[in-house]
């Protein structure tokens, strides 16, 4: 697999990481909140620092790690520099240097940013829109998928895998796809038996429990 789509919801630079350790492609929008650069504050990537308006370095101090486990990267100006400036009361007013914080991922970010408002990312994100998306909604929506009615995720992933089977069965059928032959059918059939067992037994309504005399 080269390419990759998904929607916001799987934006992190943990996963734009996965996907480049493997050579593929991640078309994933990056977070509404991710902004690629700070305004007034430019980056110098052979330094690793920041300057400020005032043309003075903001350094890279170390790491810090969120409650949540995320790493960020942390610069801090000099003390000294902030206190002799004439725009400390805008720029930083109730603390005593400029301190700004970055994802450990944030070369992954930036390159999928750049992807993202490509030519091709937004015909990544049209297809994206037009194939995988509307597929759960039209499940849910005119397939009867409404709730699971199975207990686990055992059982919910069977549900979910022959709710997935008969869709693009159908998609494929629609699409002027070759009807499949009496030995295809036998064999997706057989293996599919397995699992469609399990998955009834797991529909089946529980006995009531009865109290022993």
């Amino acid at each position: 697999m080269t390419d990759f789509l998904a929607d916001a919801g799987y934006s992190n630079g943990a996963n734009y990481d996965f996907l480049e350790q493997r050579k593929a492609t991640g078309w994933i929008p990056v977070f509404g909140k991710y902004k690629p650069k700070i305004d007034g504050f430019p980056y110098n990537r052979e330094k690793d620092e920041y300057n400020c308006p005032m043309n003075r370095p903001i350094p890279f101090k170390g790491f810090r790690t969120n409650r949540d486990g995320s790493v960020l990267k942390c610069y801090w100006a000099a003390p000294k520099d902030c206190k002799a400036c004439p725009m400390k009361s805008q720029c930083v007013p109730n603390t005593k240097c400029k301190k700004i914080t970055r994802t450990i991922y944030d070369e992954q970010y930036l390159r999928a940013y750049a992807r993202q408002h490509s030519e091709r990312g937004k015909r990544m994100k049209k297809l994206r829109q037009s194939t995988v998306e509307p597929v759960f909604g039209s499940l849910t929506q005119f397939y009867g998928l409404r709730k699971i009615g199975v207990l686990g995720k055992a059982g919910a992933h069977k549900v979910m895998l022959m709710a997935a089977i008969a869709f693009n069965l159908k998609k494929y059928l629609k699409k002027g796809g070759r009807k499949p032959s009496l030995g295809i059918i036998r064999t997706i059939i057989n293996t599919l038996q397995g699992n469609l067992t399990i998955f009834l037994l797991q529909t089946q309504p529980r006995p009531a429990l009865t109290k022993v005399p």
